[in-house]
């Protein structure tokens, strides 16, 4: 299945793991729980969040390819895939309608 398209945000490429962990819980948890509250999200918890990033991250449901859990095990590249698909749905509610539908066939073709 295709991946979607999105805006390349990358983080800073020399970003420790340590920080590109922090950088993605930050956005994970408060930014865009905050934005959520609006309603004009499709998903309100981090956790769903966070589910949706990591599968966009590495194009399939995440946890077939890295193990538990993401943050410790995800290589640098994903950490800052994932930030990126963070970054690009805090900016435009649509994109996270987007990705959780992405996201979601994923997990049902795994079913």
């Amino acid at each position: 299945m295709p991946m979607p398209q999105q805006t390349c945000l990358f983080a800073s490429p020399d970003e420790t793991p340590s920080g590109l962990v922090r950088t993605m819980e930050h956005l994970a948890e408060d930014i865009l729980p905050a934005k959520a509250a609006s309603g004009a999200y499709p998903v309100r918890f981090d956790h769903c969040f966070k589910r949706i990033a990591y599968d966009v991250a590495v194009g399939a449901r995440w946890d077939t390819d890295v193990p538990p859990p993401f943050r410790a095990n995800a290589t640098p590249a994903q950490l800052r895939r994932a930030i990126d698909v963070l970054r690009a749905m805090a900016r435009d509610p649509d994109r996270v309608h987007e990705y959780n539908r992405y996201s979601l066939r994923c997990r049902k073709a795994d079913a």
